[in-house]
Protein backbone atom coordinates (compact mmCIF):
# COMPACT_ATOMS: atom_id res chain seq x y z
CA UNK A 1 0.00 0.00 0.00
CA UNK A 2 1.30 3.41 -0.78
CA UNK A 3 0.41 5.89 2.00
CA UNK A 4 0.25 9.71 1.52
CA UNK A 5 0.46 12.32 4.03
CA UNK A 6 1.57 15.60 4.91
CA UNK A 7 1.18 17.04 1.18
CA UNK A 8 -1.19 18.63 -1.30
CA UNK A 9 0.87 17.06 -4.10
CA UNK A 10 -0.99 14.43 -4.59
CA UNK A 11 -1.69 12.35 -7.64
CA UNK A 12 -3.22 8.61 -8.96
CA UNK A 13 -3.66 6.63 -11.93
CA UNK A 14 -7.10 5.82 -12.74
CA UNK A 15 -8.69 4.56 -9.42
CA UNK A 16 -12.35 3.76 -7.21
CA UNK A 17 -12.00 6.80 -4.23
CA UNK A 18 -13.74 5.66 -0.97
CA UNK A 19 -14.65 9.05 0.63
CA UNK A 20 -15.11 9.52 4.21
CA UNK A 21 -13.53 10.47 7.56
CA UNK A 22 -12.77 6.83 8.87
CA UNK A 23 -11.86 7.71 12.01
CA UNK A 24 -13.25 4.30 13.38
CA UNK A 25 -12.96 2.10 10.06
CA UNK A 26 -16.22 0.11 10.93
CA UNK A 27 -18.27 -1.97 9.25
CA UNK A 28 -20.08 0.62 7.76
CA UNK A 29 -16.49 1.95 6.34
CA UNK A 30 -15.91 -1.89 5.62
CA UNK A 31 -18.66 -2.14 3.54
CA UNK A 32 -17.60 0.64 1.43
CA UNK A 33 -13.59 -0.19 1.24
CA UNK A 34 -14.96 -4.00 -0.20
CA UNK A 35 -16.77 -2.64 -2.59
CA UNK A 36 -13.58 -0.97 -3.76
CA UNK A 37 -11.94 -3.49 -3.11
CA UNK A 38 -14.09 -5.51 -5.78
CA UNK A 39 -14.17 -2.95 -8.43
CA UNK A 40 -10.65 -2.41 -8.02
CA UNK A 41 -9.90 -6.30 -8.90
CA UNK A 42 -12.82 -6.70 -11.68
CA UNK A 43 -11.92 -3.22 -13.20
CA UNK A 44 -7.75 -3.41 -12.80
CA UNK A 45 -8.34 0.50 -11.23
CA UNK A 46 -6.45 1.70 -8.45
CA UNK A 47 -8.14 1.26 -5.07
CA UNK A 48 -7.79 4.52 -3.01
CA UNK A 49 -8.85 5.49 0.54
CA UNK A 50 -9.18 9.62 1.26
CA UNK A 51 -9.38 11.38 4.30
CA UNK A 52 -8.24 14.15 6.01
CA UNK A 53 -5.55 14.75 8.91
CA UNK A 54 -6.31 15.98 11.29
CA UNK A 55 -9.54 15.68 12.14
CA UNK A 56 -11.68 18.30 11.50
CA UNK A 57 -12.86 19.04 15.26
CA UNK A 58 -8.84 19.80 15.57
CA UNK A 59 -9.13 22.97 13.14
CA UNK A 60 -12.67 24.15 13.30
CA UNK A 61 -13.65 27.31 15.35
CA UNK A 62 -16.12 26.12 17.79
CA UNK A 63 -15.12 22.33 17.67
CA UNK A 64 -14.41 20.30 20.54
CA UNK A 65 -11.40 18.18 19.35
CA UNK A 66 -12.80 14.02 19.45
CA UNK A 67 -11.01 11.48 20.82
CA UNK A 68 -9.30 9.53 18.20
CA UNK A 69 -10.31 6.07 18.03
CA UNK A 70 -7.54 5.08 15.61
CA UNK A 71 -4.49 7.49 14.86
CA UNK A 72 -2.68 7.58 11.48
CA UNK A 73 -0.29 4.76 11.74
CA UNK A 74 -3.33 2.53 13.13
CA UNK A 75 -5.40 3.38 9.98
CA UNK A 76 -2.27 2.55 7.67
CA UNK A 77 -2.20 -0.92 9.24
CA UNK A 78 -5.87 -1.53 9.17
CA UNK A 79 -6.19 -0.03 5.37
CA UNK A 80 -3.11 -2.01 4.38
CA UNK A 81 -5.35 -3.73 1.71
CA UNK A 82 -5.83 -1.08 -0.27
CA UNK A 83 -3.37 0.55 -3.26
CA UNK A 84 -3.29 3.92 -1.92
CA UNK A 85 -4.68 5.58 1.37
CA UNK A 86 -4.10 9.20 1.39
CA UNK A 87 -4.55 11.67 4.51
CA UNK A 88 -4.80 15.05 2.68
CA UNK A 89 -4.16 18.11 5.09
CA UNK A 90 -7.02 19.64 6.92
CA UNK A 91 -6.26 23.39 7.06
CA UNK A 92 -8.69 26.37 7.00
CA UNK A 93 -7.70 26.69 3.02
CA UNK A 94 -9.59 22.95 3.07
CA UNK A 95 -11.94 23.63 5.36
CA UNK A 96 -13.09 26.83 2.68
CA UNK A 97 -12.67 24.41 -1.11
CA UNK A 98 -16.84 24.99 -2.51
CA UNK A 99 -17.57 21.13 -2.75
CA UNK A 100 -17.47 21.48 -6.62
CA UNK A 101 -14.10 22.05 -6.60
CA UNK A 102 -12.91 19.74 -4.13
CA UNK A 103 -14.59 16.79 -6.72
CA UNK A 104 -13.29 18.54 -9.70
CA UNK A 105 -9.36 19.90 -8.75
CA UNK A 106 -8.81 17.23 -6.18
CA UNK A 107 -10.71 14.13 -6.74
CA UNK A 108 -11.13 14.30 -10.41
CA UNK A 109 -8.23 16.19 -11.66
CA UNK A 110 -5.28 14.42 -9.61
CA UNK A 111 -6.65 11.08 -8.04
CA UNK A 112 -8.44 10.39 -11.60
CA UNK A 113 -11.37 9.11 -10.22
CA UNK A 114 -13.18 6.89 -12.37
CA UNK A 115 -15.86 6.30 -9.18
CA UNK A 116 -16.45 8.04 -6.31
CA UNK A 117 -18.14 5.27 -3.43
CA UNK A 118 -19.60 7.18 -0.46
CA UNK A 119 -22.02 6.74 2.43
CA UNK A 120 -25.39 8.15 1.62
CA UNK A 121 -25.01 10.62 3.96
CA UNK A 122 -21.69 11.98 3.20
CA UNK A 123 -21.07 15.85 3.39
CA UNK A 124 -18.36 17.70 1.96
CA UNK A 125 -16.47 20.81 1.10
CA UNK A 126 -17.21 24.74 2.93
CA UNK A 127 -19.66 24.20 5.10
CA UNK A 128 -20.70 20.90 4.74
CA UNK A 129 -22.59 21.94 1.70
CA UNK A 130 -22.06 19.24 -0.07
CA UNK A 131 -24.43 16.14 -0.60
CA UNK A 132 -25.59 12.91 -2.56
CA UNK A 133 -27.59 14.89 -4.81
CA UNK A 134 -24.47 17.36 -5.89
CA UNK A 135 -21.97 14.45 -6.77
CA UNK A 136 -24.72 12.85 -8.75
CA UNK A 137 -25.03 16.16 -10.68
CA UNK A 138 -20.96 16.43 -10.51
CA UNK A 139 -20.56 12.69 -12.02
CA UNK A 140 -22.54 13.75 -15.26
CA UNK A 141 -19.96 17.33 -15.90
CA UNK A 142 -16.72 15.03 -14.51
CA UNK A 143 -17.32 11.48 -16.34
CA UNK A 144 -16.81 9.31 -12.88
CA UNK A 145 -19.55 6.99 -11.57
CA UNK A 146 -21.28 7.46 -8.37
CA UNK A 147 -21.72 4.68 -5.94
CA UNK A 148 -24.03 5.67 -2.63
CA UNK A 149 -24.24 2.93 -0.32
CA UNK A 150 -26.60 2.29 2.02
CA UNK A 151 -25.84 3.15 5.96
CA UNK A 152 -25.17 -0.23 8.22
CA UNK A 153 -27.35 -0.62 11.33
CA UNK A 154 -27.23 -3.00 13.84
CA UNK A 155 -29.56 -3.58 16.74
CA UNK A 156 -31.87 -0.60 14.16
CA UNK A 157 -29.44 1.90 14.87
CA UNK A 158 -27.32 3.48 12.19
CA UNK A 159 -23.56 2.50 13.00
CA UNK A 160 -21.49 5.64 13.01
CA UNK A 161 -17.94 6.61 15.21
CA UNK A 162 -19.89 8.76 17.36
CA UNK A 163 -21.28 5.48 18.43
CA UNK A 164 -18.57 3.42 18.60
CA UNK A 165 -16.66 5.83 20.26
CA UNK A 166 -19.29 6.50 23.42
CA UNK A 167 -19.47 3.12 23.61
CA UNK A 168 -15.45 2.61 24.43
CA UNK A 169 -15.80 5.75 26.87
CA UNK A 170 -18.09 3.89 28.69
CA UNK A 171 -16.57 0.44 28.69
CA UNK A 172 -18.91 -1.36 26.43
CA UNK A 173 -16.07 -2.85 24.52
CA UNK A 174 -17.44 -6.17 23.21
CA UNK A 175 -20.39 -3.93 22.11
CA UNK A 176 -17.34 -1.49 20.38
CA UNK A 177 -15.59 -4.35 18.59
CA UNK A 178 -18.63 -5.84 16.83
CA UNK A 179 -19.09 -1.79 15.19
CA UNK A 180 -15.41 -2.08 14.76
CA UNK A 181 -15.65 -5.50 12.87
CA UNK A 182 -12.31 -6.13 14.09
CA UNK A 183 -11.03 -5.57 18.00
CA UNK A 184 -10.49 -2.33 18.97
CA UNK A 185 -6.55 -1.69 19.08
CA UNK A 186 -3.96 0.18 20.97
CA UNK A 187 -0.73 0.44 19.58
CA UNK A 188 2.87 1.85 20.09
CA UNK A 189 6.55 1.42 21.10
CA UNK A 190 7.04 -0.68 24.42
CA UNK A 191 8.72 1.40 26.64
CA UNK A 192 10.72 0.46 29.58
CA UNK A 193 9.17 1.10 33.06
CA UNK A 194 9.51 0.82 36.37
CA UNK A 195 9.91 -3.26 36.11
CA UNK A 196 7.47 -3.34 38.94
CA UNK A 197 5.59 -5.97 37.01
CA UNK A 198 8.61 -7.86 36.63
CA UNK A 199 9.64 -7.76 40.22
CA UNK A 200 6.21 -9.27 41.10
CA UNK A 201 6.27 -11.92 38.53
CA UNK A 202 4.33 -10.55 36.24
CA UNK A 203 6.28 -8.41 33.30
CA UNK A 204 4.61 -6.23 31.41
CA UNK A 205 4.66 -4.72 27.90
CA UNK A 206 4.06 -0.93 28.67
CA UNK A 207 2.78 1.86 26.12
CA UNK A 208 2.25 5.32 26.61
CA UNK A 209 -0.70 6.15 25.00
CA UNK A 210 -1.10 9.08 22.63
CA UNK A 211 -2.81 12.14 24.32
CA UNK A 212 -5.61 12.37 21.41
CA UNK A 213 -5.84 8.20 21.56
CA UNK A 214 -9.13 7.18 23.12
CA UNK A 215 -8.93 5.05 25.68
CA UNK A 216 -11.70 3.02 27.36
CA UNK A 217 -12.14 3.11 31.10
CA UNK A 218 -9.18 2.81 33.44
CA UNK A 219 -9.68 -1.32 34.30
CA UNK A 220 -8.41 -4.91 33.49
CA UNK A 221 -9.11 -6.24 29.91
CA UNK A 222 -8.34 -9.59 28.51
CA UNK A 223 -6.29 -8.79 25.66
CA UNK A 224 -4.80 -10.20 22.62
CA UNK A 225 -0.80 -8.68 21.59
CA UNK A 226 0.55 -8.42 18.21
CA UNK A 227 4.73 -9.02 18.63
CA UNK A 228 6.74 -9.55 15.52
CA UNK A 229 4.01 -10.75 13.17
CA UNK A 230 2.82 -12.99 15.82
CA UNK A 231 -0.49 -12.73 18.42
CA UNK A 232 -0.43 -13.79 21.97
CA UNK A 233 -3.15 -14.10 24.64
CA UNK A 234 -2.52 -11.46 27.32
CA UNK A 235 -4.24 -9.54 30.00
CA UNK A 236 -3.57 -5.88 30.08
CA UNK A 237 -4.23 -2.64 32.48
CA UNK A 238 -5.32 0.86 31.57
CA UNK A 239 -4.35 3.10 34.07
CA UNK A 240 -1.99 4.59 36.83
CA UNK A 241 -1.70 1.59 39.08
CA UNK A 242 -2.75 3.40 42.06
CA UNK A 243 -1.11 0.40 44.47
CA UNK A 244 2.20 1.12 43.56
CA UNK A 245 1.31 4.86 43.39
CA UNK A 246 1.35 5.26 39.67
CA UNK A 247 0.63 9.11 37.90
CA UNK A 248 1.17 8.63 34.26
CA UNK A 249 -1.82 6.56 32.71
CA UNK A 250 -0.19 3.36 30.96
CA UNK A 251 -1.22 0.77 28.89
CA UNK A 252 0.70 -2.33 30.84
CA UNK A 253 -0.05 -5.61 29.10
CA UNK A 254 1.43 -9.35 30.45
CA UNK A 255 1.40 -11.90 27.53
CA UNK A 256 0.65 -15.17 29.02
CA UNK A 257 3.86 -18.10 28.03
CA UNK A 258 6.25 -15.15 26.69
CA UNK A 259 9.70 -14.32 28.32
CA UNK A 260 11.16 -12.45 25.52
CA UNK A 261 12.61 -9.23 25.78
CA UNK A 262 10.64 -6.71 23.47
CA UNK A 263 11.50 -3.23 24.47
CA UNK A 264 11.39 -0.78 22.16
CA UNK A 265 9.44 -2.80 19.98
CA UNK A 266 6.29 -1.87 18.03
CA UNK A 267 3.26 -3.86 18.96
CA UNK A 268 -0.53 -3.70 18.82
CA UNK A 269 -2.60 -4.45 22.04
CA UNK A 270 -6.32 -5.37 21.04
CA UNK A 271 -8.91 -5.59 23.77
CA UNK A 272 -11.11 -8.15 23.83
CA UNK A 273 -13.15 -8.17 27.11
CA UNK A 274 -13.42 -6.09 30.24
CA UNK A 275 -12.26 -8.04 33.39
CA UNK A 276 -12.62 -5.07 36.17
CA UNK A 277 -12.11 -1.70 36.58
CA UNK A 278 -8.78 -0.77 38.17
CA UNK A 279 -8.73 -0.24 42.04
CA UNK A 280 -6.23 0.07 44.64
CA UNK A 281 -5.13 -2.84 47.41
CA UNK A 282 -4.23 -2.81 50.25
CA UNK A 283 -1.26 -4.69 49.79
CA UNK A 284 1.52 -5.80 46.98
CA UNK A 285 0.63 -9.28 47.85
CA UNK A 286 -3.56 -8.55 47.53
CA UNK A 287 -2.16 -6.96 44.26
CA UNK A 288 -0.47 -10.19 43.05
CA UNK A 289 -3.30 -12.69 44.18
CA UNK A 290 -6.04 -10.49 42.57
CA UNK A 291 -3.31 -10.28 38.98
CA UNK A 292 -3.22 -14.29 39.56
CA UNK A 293 -7.03 -14.28 39.28
CA UNK A 294 -7.43 -12.71 36.33
CA UNK A 295 -4.63 -14.53 34.49
CA UNK A 296 -6.81 -17.50 35.31
CA UNK A 297 -9.93 -15.55 34.44
CA UNK A 298 -8.39 -14.79 30.98
CA UNK A 299 -7.36 -18.59 30.71
CA UNK A 300 -11.06 -20.26 31.11
CA UNK A 301 -11.84 -17.60 28.05
CA UNK A 302 -9.20 -18.92 26.06
CA UNK A 303 -10.21 -23.22 27.04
Amino acid sequence: MEYIRGTKDIASPPSIVVLGNFDGIHIGHRKLICKALELSEELGLRSLVFTFNPHPSFVLKGKEPVDLIYLSHEKERLLKKVDIFIEYPYDLMTAEMTPEYFIEKVICERLNAKYIIVGKDYRFGYNRKGDIKLLENLAIKYEYNLIAMEKIEYNNTIVSSTWIRNEIKEGNIELANKLLGVNFSISGKVVEGKKNGRKFGFPTANIIPHRYKLLPPNGVYYSMIHVNNKRYNSITNIGINPTLNGKQKVVETHILDFDGDIYGEDVVVEIVRFIRREKKFGSISELKEEVNANIKFVRSLIE
